[in-house]
Formats: structure tokens, C-alpha cells, sequence
């Protein structure tokens, strides 16, 4: 996804509306699908649910990551952080998907709040990578990688379930 563009207002946008759109996937089930089986099925690996945990961690460490490069000079932040596509499946652990639904509104909304008070002009601070290869990322490079991790897991979500609705208990 090419977010190169992204401003962080509409940053704040997209993760505002993540827990509205990730609800949207298990919403206009047939009678006889439970959102809350559905959720934890797998289809390459990965169910729903794992996507949602994935995204919820990712932007919790994009947010801590955004918070050292605004208050330090010169910080080093864990490439999980900031690089979205560094994760493994979280292999959630069994329960009600609302609770997990919660949780990714509840970090998506963290970050959203915080890049809504960032001052112009800091958008441009670096931090350094700890993936040994000096790479450095901007406020923005994390504002925008939380969004993108998020939409992406959002995306792989939707996969999931267009996979396994239908399919027979146990059959994962």
C-alpha cells in the first residue's frame, strides 16, 4: 500500500474509523455463523482474529515508537515498531471477538489522539532503527506505517473470513 501521500490528518481519519471498519466484517452474518467462530478459524495460518491482534500490537508500538521520537533526540526505536510488515501471526488466544475489536479501537484511537497534537514541525524528527542497518524513520514514516498496518491487517481479515464462512467446524 503506497501511503507516501498520507497527511496526518487523514492519518487520524483512517484510525479513527479502523474499530468501526474491522466491526464491519462480522456484521450481516447469516443466523448461522457465530462472529465469535468465524473469528478464530484459520485460513493460511492466520484467522480474523489474529489480524486484528496483529494490527491492535502494531499500532500500540508505532504510538510508543511516535512518543520517543517526539520527546528524545536522536531515539532508537524496535524495527517491530515500525516496520508493519516484520510481524507473525499473534496466535490470539480464544475468546470473544468483541473484546478484541475493543482493543484495536482503543490503540487505533491512542495513536490518532496523539498525532493530532504533534506540532508541524515535527513531523520531520528521525529515530534510528534497531535493525543494525542505521536506517532512520521520520514521525511521519510512523504515523503512516500505523495506518498501514492497520488497513493491511483489515484487508487479510476480510480474506480470512471470505475463506472460512461456510466451511464446517474443525475443518481448519
Amino acid at each position: 500500500m503506497d501511503l507516501s501521500q498520507l497527511s496526518p490528518s487523514d492519518a487520524v481519519v483512517a484510525l479513527h474509523s479502523l474499530e468501526r471498519r474491522y466491526r464491519g466484517l462480522f456484521a450481516g452474518l447469516s443466523d448461522d455463523e457465530s462472529p465469535d467462530d468465524l473469528a478464530h478459524r484459520r485460513a493460511g495460518g492466520w484467522s480474523a482474529v489474529d489480524h486484528v491482534v496483529a494490527a491492535a500490537r502494531f499500532i500500540a508500538g508505532a504510538n510508543r515508537a511516535l512518543a520517543r521520537i517526539l520527546t528524545l533526540d536522536s531515539p532508537t526505536v524496535p524495527a517491530a515498531d515500525v516496520d508493519p510488515t516484520s510481524s507473525s501471526s499473534p496466535g490470539a488466544a480464544p475468546g470473544p471477538v468483541d473484546g478484541f475489536l475493543a482493543a484495536v479501537g482503543t490503540e487505533a484511537n491512542a495513536m490518532a489522539d496523539r498525532i493530532e497534537h504533534v506540532a508541524a514541525g515535527d513531523w520531520t524528527r528521525t529515530a534510528v532503527v534497531d535493525d543494525g542497518t542505521g536506517r532512520t524513520v521520520t514521525a511521519l514514516d510512523v504515523a503512516r506505517a500505523a495506518v498501514d498496518a492497520g488497513v493491511t491487517h483489515l484487508r487479510e481479515a476480510e480474506k480470512v473470513l471470505v475463506a472460512v464462512r461456510g466451511r464446517p467446524l474443525g475443518s481448519d
